[in-house]
């Protein structure tokens, strides 16, 4: 499982929800679709088996069949891996997740369960204590999350693929999944509100306040933490921009390439403008011909953008003498950048190398120069852009978080 075909089942559900009305559909236009993804065969009752019957005892010790409506099985067909419990869209998941914890409690092999209204995913296990669901979710996902990264939902799926399944190694990556968003939960809670957590407190003002902690006192750090939090946090996000600016700089100082300065073609909203008008032939020799593949770039980024979940409107583009940068919203928030006019064609994005190599399987990946991107990938054509879909909303995300720090350490800096 990649990025591309989790961006598939977003399309899938996006174009069709006003017409998913009950759970049925639900089943045949989003959960059968996720089934094949991770590599198992509907149609064969030995790995999906739909409408599961097992008998399950209840707490008066009477025996009562119940229904799954999918349980998945190992490839001898003997042992159950997973449990999916669909619902109509819009279902309140968590209310309804008690039917997975009755499965869980009755079949001592089964450690996982998922419940979904095909928008949002909730999987579930018995992570602390054997054949006891959890009280709260390991992984969630929604398909109508535009700031989702699909690169990574797709690798943690894949763990529940029928090639990839094990149970033990199943268990500990579930765990450090839900550690992890305890850690995320608490530091948010503590950052957006330290006087509400008097460890964290104590931990940050253990050093730096030597007396004696009174009621009055302990008011007064925490008010002062929280006055020292959001210049710490934007000290810590500003410091890497920072020094790509400064390398910018420089690098357009020395005359090397770069995009600062130089003249442009640039597509917002509607007619293009051509801001090379402001240079004219006597002060540059080079000029700017925007090619028709960098139009069908631009197309083919913007359709990849609307399936997405963002406006085309708010899609555009900037033509200059070294690429072709497409934008969000204004010519300079550019997350993608097509370079045409080599031997080979590329692109780069604000993707970390590693990241776009596993978006990107099967492509040839490398580090950008820093005044460009971050990341590069080859291509042998424009129409390849569709195979890479998830690093070009991958990288439009990153961009967007990047603009809302920049604003942030601007506020606080002026």
């Amino acid at each position: 499982m990649d990025a591309s075909q989790m961006l598939e089942l977003v399309a899938r559900f996006r174009e069709n929800r006003e017409f998913i009305q009950n759970e049925e559909t639900v089943k045949v236009a989003l959960v059968l679709p996720l089934i094949k993804m991770l590599g198992y065969d509907p149609a064969t009752p030995r790995e999906v088996r739909p409408e599961y019957s097992a008998e399950f005892t209840q707490g008066d010790g009477k025996k009562l069949a119940d229904r799954m409506d999918f349980a998945i099985f190992d490839k001898t067909g003997t042992k159950p891996l997973l449990v999916i419990e669909t619902k109509p869209l819009g279902t309140d998941l968590k209310a309804k997740s008690q039917q997975l914890a009755r499965y869980i409690a009755q079949m001592s092999e089964l450690h996982f369960g998922i419940i979904t209204d095909g928008c949002s995913y909730l999987l579930y296990g018995d992570l602390e204590n054997p054949n006891q669901m959890d009280r709260d979710p390991f992984f969630s996902f929604s398909l109508d999350d535009p700031e989702a990264d699909w690169g990574k939902i797709a690798k943690f799926l894949t763990k529940f693929s029928r090639d990839a399944f094990n149970a033990e190694t199943l268990v500990t990556d579930a765990e450090n999944s839900r550690y992890r968003q305890e850690m995320i939960d608490r530091l948010s809670r503590a950052l957006k509100s330290p006087a509400d957590d008097e460890a964290f407190l104590s931990w940050l003002t253990k050093d730096v306040y030597k007396g004696k902690r009174t009621t009055s006192v302990m008011v007064r750090l925490a008010e002062v933490a929280r006055e020292a939090i959001e210049p710490a946090l934007v000290r810590l996000m500003s410091d890497e921009f920072l020094n790509k600016l400064k390398e910018r700089i420089q690098s357009f100082g020395e005359g090397s390439e770069g995009d600062v300065g130089a003249p442009s073609n640039v597509f917002v909203g509607g007619a293009p403008s051509v801001a090379a008008q402001e240079h004219s032939p006597e002060r540059t020799k080079r000029t700017i011909e925007t090619t028709s593949e960098e139009l069908e770039f631009f197309d083919l980024v913007r359709s990849v953008c609307q399936r997405g979940g963002f406006a085309a409107s708010d899609i555009v583009y900037r033509d200059t003498v070294n690429y072709f940068n497409v934008s969000f919203q204004k010519p300079t928030k550019w997350f993608v950048r097509f370079f045409g006019n080599g031997k080979r064609k590329s692109i780069v994005t604000w993707v970390p190398v590693d990241e776009a190599k596993a978006l990107c399987p099967g492509f040839e990946v490398e580090g950008a120069p820093d005044v460009f991107g971050v990341s590069r990938v080859y291509v042998e054509n424009v129409a390849q852009v569709w195979a890479v879909s998830g690093l070009v909303l991958r990288s439009l995300g990153i961009m967007r978080t990047k603009s809302e720090s920049e604003a942030e350490f601007a506020t606080v800096t002026a």
